[in-house]
């Protein structure tokens, strides 16, 4: 009976909380190799109004058992994978909030079992150029301001719950100023090692500007994004780094 409920769930997701995104263009971070087009276009698509949740990554596991803190194989995720999670699973204080401390794998896996898949790193930095009124707003100061603004005092320990993210263009909720999101070629962007002596983010940035030929070095907070993703591997589990599913039209 319970796996029966659970599968009513999941049948629900599938094809609620989806919003089609229109096919478009944006303008990247980096040049793609020897290309003189600045423009990156992606093909129309479905995607998530918000991120992933706790309860519905809980309600994953529920039907896939191998996914549990006490079965995933460490060769998908760390150890701290769902760290934050309440060891009885008591969801009532964190079932809204998006789910984070996941692995790349275990948010791939969330998104093929509902039939969808994780975003590319266009498509999502597609859909995040919109402003709450424009389709792209990244020649907008006002809010190319706010949106810095949202991740200079981004805080880790205070995760709001999907219902309080505020919406962009498309209808799509939290993509700026909440947690970092999984994309499926995350680590298609190489900028500098990370680890490299001495430096620190600030170092990544901007020698990522000058060595990968960059279109827009005074876009900051593109910089913070790519530098993130560059520095992550496929079974790195989080505090801030979540998911959300889009869908093939």
């Amino acid at each position: 009976m319970l796996l029966l409920f659970v599968n009513c769930i999941f049948a629900n997701i599938q094809s609620k909380d989806m919003v089609l995104i229109e096919k478009g263009g944006y303008t990247p971070l980096f040049k793609y190799g020897e290309s003189l087009d600045t423009v990156i276009y992606v093909d129309s698509f479905y995607m998530s109004k918000y991120p992933v949740t706790n309860c519905e990554f809980q309600n994953f596991i529920l039907l896939n058992q191998d996914w549990s803190v006490e079965k995933v194989k460490f060769i998908f995720a760390d150890r701290n994978y769902l760290s934050h999670w309440d060891k009885s699973c008591d969801m009532s204080s964190i079932c809204d909030l998006p789910v984070v401390n996941v692995s790349w794998f275990a948010a791939n896996a969330y998104c093929t079992f509902i039939g969808a898949r994780l975003p590319t790193l266009d498509e999502w930095e597609y859909v995040a150029s919109a402003s709450n009124d424009k389709r792209c707003a990244k020649d907008d100061p006002s809010y190319l301001h706010t949106v810095l603004d949202w991740y200079i005092n981004y805080k880790s320990n205070a995760l709001s719950s999907i219902k309080n993210m505020e919406s962009n263009y498309w209808g799509i909720f939290g993509l700026h100023g909440y947690i970092w999101e999984w994309v499926s070629d995350f680590n298609s962007v190489i900028l500098l090692n990370t680890d490299a002596e001495g430096g620190g983010l600030e170092e990544v940035l901007y020698c990522g500007a000058t060595a990968t030929n960059a279109i827009d070095p005074a876009d900051y907070v593109a910089f913070m994004r790519y530098a993130f993703r560059n520095s992550l591997e496929a079974t790195y589990t989080i505090t801030n780094l979540g998911f959300r599913c889009v869908k093939d039209v």
